[in-house]
């Protein structure tokens, strides 16, 4: 094959070139048109349609994942314009694939267009070749299982791209992710199929537009994977952001679904806009909206622009890619979970599955077409957007330090963030004296430095992701927004950390030093072994213990066995009474998983303690291996029933038993030590009986950890926690409100939200709910629902004045939530209720609350 633009890329420079021999060449070029298009012709005749392949028209059946999988990989075998290349699978096993779309000469260089690419943004390491800059174009589908349409039209875009004109390619290179949530597709698919008959019924009331709990939006764990771009906790994300962070795209689209009586939705978006995000972010913006207007406007399609889908939150398949350099969008087509084939709108009208495909077609393909007529300046504006962050970082602070004091796990946590962000760090130098903003108190002191803190410099290529990231109060510049306002990374993991106006730089590499346990020194049969208790990992360890039926006890009072070193409350205390069954696997058991774990054990020939409590007192309670139990169904949140179900499964790797709250006239309750009880006013639907038996179980010993007010429903008189009400108007107030202007009702809605905020909460760790943390905590609250503290238990983590750090805030509800429960422990008879309300692990990104989670599973009422 040829590439015209090498045949006779200069002749004008020659213009005493033989007459004859330039149209010889003229000659040899047309031959090469002919074969090129020849060859291609022939291919296109081998590719299918996806109706020729699948075996039915446009819009008439959905189509499941390996049917999506097996029509890609014919496209690929039989295209030289597409390569398909598998980066992962889904919790269910189901395969992740992406596809490239170009010229085949583009795609014969195409590892030298990534690398030149990486290389001209200052994120990978060489000198770019003379290749021309392509630009990147990444269409991503179907992130939400049950918005279908995206996924079908992902296979008519391969098509048109594979078969059709190729002019947007040569300049343009395509990837495309056709579904980035099969786990979810798959069961929306399913059991559509089950329910829907013959004909499809467009009654928005009928059975097949009714998706039952918890619906096919997540994943496998009900995990929303459009708010885990940054987080990448699930395994869907972790896999496509590792294949994402080796192309770095100029341009990506989102392609989604919303309610079926919108129409369909394209940028610019709606503000607000995040304070980091470029002119020339906003202005394509602009340009790609007015192209898609165009194509929309030939065919007389409705759409919308500029409202409700904001440029705020970092972690949505628009913003991530925006704050790393792209132009990120999301695309909303009318027909969501109520779609189905057919579905008659508000408006009267029939929303065909047909049409929704045809809608997301065309805006793919036309996002394709607007980047291709703009390559040129497309990449440049990328390349300069890295240019720009690292000489110039948008943010005040230019450096952010983290302290060495923080535990090895802490530290390793970041790191491994750090990393997947591709975020440059290192140690920091030896100050004696620099003025920072802490971020515990948000105040400013001076700070010294030392070669074990890390220090992350502003002044770097990813400068913008990474002051998005770390902003100590984020720039809310319009209280109506689509997601939380607030998620700073130093709270979120717990850490001690500073912000920095000035530039320091890194003084070299940055290793996280752990414990070592030197095993060879150990007696071979100490009297106990002891391990800290301070994070998620050590929980996880504990968890691996009890399943290996080690017997475990842990310390509620603070220890010393040489006065040195002082072994706080939580402490794992493994003695070898009560582990005499297992002989010598005791000592392997306990040695092996400390080392497989990074834990770091110290052995002990003695239960005599200096200070605190010896080994045999009443103080160092064994750790019960708890049964637990998972409710969910109808009415229960999805996303924090998934959040608990994943801890669970895949961060503790703890058995359990899940049940739907509709199955609990079946369960003795008697066989589980914790039953855990997601947000959701479900136990509203159970019987009386059920009822009952829950709060004898209670009395009875169970522990009942409640995330929310979820266990509101069983409170007989009980004197269960108190929601706080919302203050009374003022009679002004009251009249103030009735006389607001329409367009302003809304917004003086907001002024009693709170959206997602961080809140500084003072923590009573001498209880075990908050055993291994200091005495404060950093909450992320979601909500402006305040609790009263217990009048008969423990207030362990309680809001008070001052509490706000970062996020917004309505003006309306700070005094409202003031001296309010956050977190606390309730007695009911032999039996206890943990109330969590705020989310400890809101959406598995806030790991610093892990920890107490595990608490409550592990530590409180033993």
């Amino acid at each position: 094959m040829f590439r015209i633009g090498f045949l006779f890329p200069h002749t004008t420079n020659y213009p005493f070139m033989n007459r004859t021999l330039r149209a010889t060449m003229a000659l040899l070029c047309l031959f090469g048109m002919m074969q090129l298009a020849t060859v291609s012709s022939a291919f296109a005749q081998q590719v299918q349609s996806p109706e020729a392949f699948l075996g039915y028209a446009k819009g008439e059946r959905l189509t499941p994942h390996h049917r999506v999988m097996d029509y890609v990989m014919h496209v690929a075998e039989n295209s030289d314009r597409v390569v398909a290349e598998p980066y992962g699978k889904s919790y269910g096993g189901r395969s992740l694939v992406l596809l490239y779309v170009s010229t085949p000469e583009n795609l014969a260089r195409l590892e030298e267009i990534r690398t030149n690419n990486l290389r001209r943004a200052g994120l990978l390491e060489g000198q770019a070749t003379t290749l021309e800059s392509k630009a990147i174009v990444w269409l991503s589908y179907n992130v939400h299982g049950n918005e279908i349409s995206a996924t079908e039209a992902a296979l008519f875009t391969l098509y048109e791209l594979a078969t059709g004109d190729d002019t947007h390619l040569q300049n343009t290179v395509v990837i495309i992710d056709p579904l980035l949530n099969p786990d979810g597709r798959d069961r929306y698919v399913n059991w559509y199929h089950q329910t829907a008959g013959r004909q499809p019924d467009p009654y928005r009331a009928s059975r097949e537009h009714i998706e039952p709990w918890p619906n096919a939006r997540s994943n496998h764990y009900n995990y929303d994977l459009n708010r885990d771009w940054a987080w990448q906790v699930q395994i869907e994300t972790r896999q496509r952001m590792a294949a994402y962070h080796q192309w770095m795209p100029h341009i990506h689209a989102d392609f989604h679904e919303m309610g079926v009586d919108q129409p369909y939705y394209f940028p610019p978006a709606a503000e607000p806009f995040h304070v980091a995000i470029s002119d020339w972010q906003r202005d394509f913006q602009q340009t790609i909206g007015e192209n898609h207007a165009r194509h929309f406007d030939e065919d007389f399609r409705i759409y919308f622009t500029r409202e409700f889908f904001d440029l705020f939150y970092p972690s949505y398949g628009d913003t991530y890619p925006t704050f790393n350099g792209a132009i990120g969008m999301t695309y909303e087509q009318a027909g969501n979970s109520q779609g189905g084939l057919s579905v008659i709108t508000a408006e009267g009208d029939t929303l065909t599955f047909a049409r929704r495909i045809l809608n997301q077609h065309v805006a793919g393909m036309s996002t394709v077409e607007v980047t291709s007529l703009h390559y040129e300046r497309v990449a440049e504006e990328f390349f300069r957007f890295f240019r720009d962050a690292a000489a110039t970082p948008y943010a005040p602070h230019k450096t952010y330090v983290v302290s060495g004091n923080n535990s090895a796990d802490k530290l390793e946590l970041l790191t491994s963030y750090l990393d997947a962000w591709g975020i440059s760090y290192g140690k920091a130098p030896e100050v004696r004296s620099v003025r920072a903003l802490d971020y515990q108190s948000l105040d400013e002191r001076n700070i010294s430095l030392s070669s074990q803190d890390l220090l992350i410099s502003a002044h770097q290529p990813k400068s913008v992701l990474l002051n998005v990231l770390f902003e100590p109060r984020t720039t809310v510049v319009d209280s109506l927004t689509y997601d939380i306002t607030a998620w700073a990374v130093p709270y979120a993991m717990g850490l001690e950390a500073f912000a920095i106006e000035r530039r320091i730089d890194p003084a070299g590499t940055f290793a996280v030093s752990h414990p070592v346990t030197d095993f060879s020194v150990m007696p071979d049969k100490p009297y106990a072994y002891l391990a800290g208790w301070g994070s998620k990992q050590d929980a996880f360890f504990l968890a691996q213990l009890l399943q290996h039926n080690i017997r475990v006890r842990f310390a509620t009072q603070p220890f010393s066995m040489d006065g040195q070193r002082t072994w706080e409350r939580g402490t794992l205390i493994l003695t070898r009474r009560g582990n005499e069954n297992l002989g010598d696997r005791f000592d392997t058991i306990v040695r092996e998983l400390s080392e497989e774990l990074g834990r770091e054990l110290v052995a002990l020939n003695t239960g005599l303690v200096m200070n605190g409590r010896d080994f045999g007192s009443s103080s160092v309670p064994m750790v019960h291996a708890p049964r637990i139990a998972l409710i969910g169904g109808p009415g229960a949140n999805p996303n924090n029933f998934g959040e608990i179900w994943h801890f669970l499964d895949q961060e503790l790797e703890y058995p359990h038993s899940v049940f739907e709250h509709t199955h609990l006239n079946r369960v003795d309750f008697s066989d589980f030590d914790v039953i855990v009880l997601p947000q959701g006013g479900y136990l509203n639907q159970v019987s009386g009986q059920v009822k009952d038996d829950l709060r004898r179980w209670i009395r009875n010993g169970g522990r009942m950890i409640t995330f929310g007010n979820s266990i509101r429903a069983l409170d007989n008189g009980d004197q269960f926690q108190q929601m706080r009400g919302m203050p009374e108007l003022t009679d002004e107030e009251r009249t103030a409100r009735q006389l607001l202007r329409t367009e302003d009702r809304q917004r003086d809605a907001a002024a009693s939200l709170i959206t997602g905020s961080i809140y500084y909460i003072a923590l009573d760790n001498s209880h075990p709910l908050a055993f291994g943390y200091p005495e404060f905590y950093y909450s992320l609250k979601s909500g402006a629902t305040a609790f009263e503290y217990l009048e008969n238990g423990f207030n362990v983590g309680t809001l008070q004045t001052g509490a706000h750090r970062s996020g917004f805030e309505g003006y309306r509800v700070k005094e409202h939530i003031e001296n309010s429960l956050v977190f606390g422990v309730q007695p009911y008879g032999r039996g206890n209720i943990v109330y969590l309300n705020d989310n400890p692990i809101f959406r598995g990104f806030w790991h610093n609350g892990a920890l107490l989670f595990a608490n409550a599973l592990f530590f409180v009422g033993q």
